[in-house]
């Protein structure tokens, strides 16, 4: 975890202010350059274990590098992230970024060039905009508020520098191999996913696990405890959540220490402001999700500043059936899980990044390794889902076979909300303050976003308070242009 900002061109004061406004990403330590007019900046957050201090910048003669993200390159050596980061650059040119191998935003200033890039899945940040002609970035959109009012997220899988433009790459960092037949994806699946894990705590800085009691993370629990006997479980519930006994059942299953704590409707009241400021979001179930999330890094981060999670795993291997669900057939099916990963970014990935980010922690995720990313592409949808039921992650669960309880292999899907038991109090909250006549007026008015929901409304006018541009509206991403069927289901539920 770090944060990055930056201008081209005079610096009159504005990256200082940028990187103050999201110092909690890195408050262990501020960086900056500036070389013929290209000034960027880097806030340092310190996870221990064996990760080199100032492990996000580097600089070497004229060229330096202001890094959000990790580099796993088996050329890495004794170099640290953005030393490889650099290494690369110095090897390849505008090339580097197809040759990363991990998640990344970054800048390069070279002799009076910046280049900025970002990795192909959006796993980090990265956002641009103008002011008095001067091109300016940052890790989140809050810092560019009052300095550019045409605030832009900088696509994932491009590089940009104002000579080159927006330049797509091609990512070329792992190869991963082709099978067969079903039995020899499910082998490398559980092979790619083992070693995932392994080399994101080959440095001893994972500390810990953030455990839902969801299929996702109870793998990368299972995982992580193969390789540190010793690695500890952090879980956090209201008394209503259904994925609470489930975790319980993950650690006392294989002998792990169990951190829980609960809360309760106060709590979540007076977290949704800052919830929402720090996500720069509004939709529905990334607000529901973030409260769950916010909570749990304020339990973590007196223990540990690193841990792992399981976010990843329903865009790339479907997961999310409430919506894949609507599809008519298997071709409709398939081309909405392609959508649910194009919008990861700024959904799922979002609110992760975050929420990580307002309590000063990083969070690793196996799902999101290159390797493991690039091999579920190549995994035919009638292996992802399966049966009548339109079971998803079904090559996933079959890998782990016998890892786990089966109950916790074959369990259903449950958003966050839902599984820590937000999701219902969040609904209450918003009803009781919005009615659906004053949705009905905001949702005629020419130029406002269309908002789903009461909920939706209430969100966005605590949205407005940090972001009151139109620009920032246009940020927030989505999973369905209208509600998911997953919410339908919790009226009906209640």
């Amino acid at each position: 975890m770090a944060g990055i900002a930056g201008i081209l061109g005079t610096d009159k004061g504005e990256l200082a202010q940028m990187l103050d406004r999201i110092k909690y990403r890195g408050p262990n330590q501020t960086w900056t350059s500036q070389e013929k007019g290209v000034n960027i900046g880097n806030l340092e957050l310190e996870v221990g274990g064996n990760s080199k201090p100032g492990a996000h910048h580097a600089k070497d003669g004229k060229r330096a590098v202001t890094l959000d993200g990790r580099a796993y390159n088996k050329e890495k050596g004794n170099m640290s992230d953005a030393e490889t980061v650099l290494h690369l650059y110095n090897k390849f040119g505008t090339g580097f970024a197809s040759k990363l191998d991990g998640d990344f935003a970054c800048a390069i200033s070279d002799d009076g060039q910046m280049i900025l890039a970002r990795d192909w899945a959006g796993v980090k940040p990265l956002y641009y905009g103008h002011s008095n002609g001067r091109l300016c970035f940052a890790s989140e959109a809050k810092a560019l508020v009052g300095l550019a009012d045409d605030v832009k997220e900088f696509p994932p899988g491009y590089v940009y520098s104002p000579e080159l433009g927006f330049q797509k790459f091609k990512h070329e960092a792992v190869e991963t191999p082709e099978f067969k037949d079903y039995e020899q994806g499910k082998k490398v699946v559980r092979e790619l996913l083992m070693e995932a894990t392994e080399k994101r705590m080959k440095d001893n800085a994972v500390g810990g696990i953030l455990l839902s009691g969801g299929l996702d993370s109870s793998l990368i629990t299972y995982m992580a405890h193969q390789i540190k006997p010793d690695i500890e479980c952090f879980t956090v519930s209201m008394e209503e959540g259904q994925d609470l006994p489930l975790a319980k059942d993950v650690t006392k299953y294989l002998g792990i220490k169990h951190h829980v704590l609960m809360f309760g409707e106060q709590e979540t009241k007076e977290i949704l402001p800052l919830a929402i400021h720090h996500q720069e979001m509004y939709e529905e179930s990334c607000v529901h999700g973030a409260i769950a999330n916010f909570i749990a890094g304020r339990f973590v981060t007196p223990k540990t500043k690193c841990v792992l999670t399981g976010e990843g795993a329903d865009e790339f291997f479907a997961g999310y059936d409430g919506q894949y669900k609507k599809g008519q057939n298997k071709e409709e099916v398939a081309s909405i899980c392609d959508r649910l990963i194009n919008v990861a970014h700024n959904t799922a990935l979002q609110r992760l990044d975050r929420l990580n980010a307002a309590n000063s922690y990083e969070s690793r995720t196996p799902f999101l390794d290159s390797r493991v990313m690039d091999f579920s592409l190549k995994i035919p949808i009638e292996h992802k889902i399966h049966g009548d039921d339109q079971t998803g992650k079904w090559i996933v669960r079959q890998a782990f076979e016998g890892c786990l309880p089966d109950h916790i292999i074959y369990q259903t899907k449950r958003f966050f909300a839902q599984g820590s038991g937000v999701a219902y109090i969040m609904r209450a909250q918003a009803e009781k303050a919005i009615s659906q006549k004053e949705l009905d007026e905001f949702n005629k008015v020419a130029g406002n976003p269309y908002l789903s929901s009461v909920e939706e409304l209430y969100y966005y006018r605590l949205f407005k308070k940090t972001f009151p541009q139109p620009c920032f509206d246009r940020l927030v991403g989505r999973w369905d242009p209208l509600r998911p069927a997953f919410f339908l289901e919790l009226e009906k539920a209640t």
